[in-house]
């Protein structure tokens, strides 16, 4: 039997594109390893083990979490936008690790390094204070702002973190001048604010939801729009301190190297689908303060995280907001 050239080519393509399929459905045919930028028992941390936990069963292989925190979130993140594009090297990213940090410091990477992937969960965060503040709400606590210029402080996890973000957009939209006070880590911003040495803060409900729950501090609001799952009796800034569409918190979720195939990204989007959706993570996710999420697409996810970029870059320009 003789064979045409043409017919040769088109067999060849064929057979191309079947491979190319094969490879496709093989995702993921090894372990995948799953960068966390900072230490274990972090929000952000919580979730990817969560997540990871569910993927490990509906994908067959090991999402492996390897945890490489260091200069805010840039060391880890630098790893997987360094990685080679075929969705075996994944970050665990979030606002400040992604969207902030190249905002404001020298990083190897920006936004356009990442192909994401999906939103695994979303955090709000809570205005707080000593237990003692004299303030017993939060209009009282924005009118005692507001009277006394310069007399009180905000503590922050540090320079450009989301909690000193969310302390800005605050103290901007009340018309109040507070002092600001940055640690390194949020750890020690709250014992001092539990001390009354600085007066308020807001920190992740995940970190401060001991604290409240054994009346070691005061909580004023939620800076989300949507009250947490968490603190049920807390209301939103929004509705508490009279500021109508006050709504700041962090995402958290999967992002690959920018060039990973498509059909990767979509593999691993159904699994993380599947894994919010189910009942044992919105379980999980309500003992820690992070807020479940709705099943979000790639391309979702790439609208929220330039939304975000515009406007995050646009607060740290009005605040002032400067590197260290």
């Amino acid at each position: 039997m003789r064979f045409s050239r043409y017919s040769i080519a088109a067999a060849t393509m064929g057979l191309a594109a079947m491979t190319c399929v094969s490879a496709q459905e093989a995702y993921p045919s090894k372990p995948v390893r799953v960068v966390v930028p900072w230490t274990a028992g972090q929000a952000t941390d919580a979730a990817a083990r969560a997540v990871a936990e569910r993927l490990n069963d509906s994908m067959k292989q090991a999402f492996i979490i390897d945890n490489r925190p260091g200069a805010g979130g840039a060391i880890g993140s630098e790893t997987v936008a360094r990685s080679a594009p075929d969705g075996y090297t994944l970050l665990a990213g979030s606002t400040g690790s992604v969207t902030i940090n190249p905002l404001l410091f020298k990083t190897n990477y920006d936004t356009q390094s990442f192909a994401p992937a999906g939103i695994i969960a979303t955090v709000p965060y809570v205005l707080v204070t000593a237990a003692s503040f004299p303030a017993k709400d939060a209009r009282e606590l924005v009118a005692l702002l507001k009277a006394n210029p310069d007399k009180y402080s905000f503590a922050s996890s540090g320079n450009g973190s989301i909690g000193h973000l969310t302390s800005e957009l605050f103290i901007s939209q009340i018309g109040a001048k507070v002092s600001h006070i940055p640690y390194k880590g949020s750890s020690g911003a709250l014992v001092d604010v539990m001390a009354g040495r600085v007066d308020f803060m807001f920190d992740s409900v995940t970190s401060v939801l001991p604290q409240l729950k054994s009346g070691k501090i005061r909580a004023y609001g939620i800076s989300s729009l949507k009250r947490s799952s968490s603190l049920r009796e807390v209301p939103p800034l929004a509705e508490s301190a009279g500021l109508p569409g006050f709504d700041l918190y962090a995402w958290i979720g999967l992002l690959a190297p920018v060039g990973t195939p498509e059909p990767v990204l979509e593999s691993l989007n159904k699994g993380i689908h599947a894994a919010v959706s189910s009942p044992s993570i919105k379980e999980k996710y309500l003992t820690l303060g992070i807020e479940p999420v709705e099943a979000s697409s790639p391309s979702d996810m790439t609208k929220v995280i330039e939304a975000e970029r515009s406007r995050l870059q646009e607060l740290i320009r009005t605040a002032l907001i400067q590197a260290d």
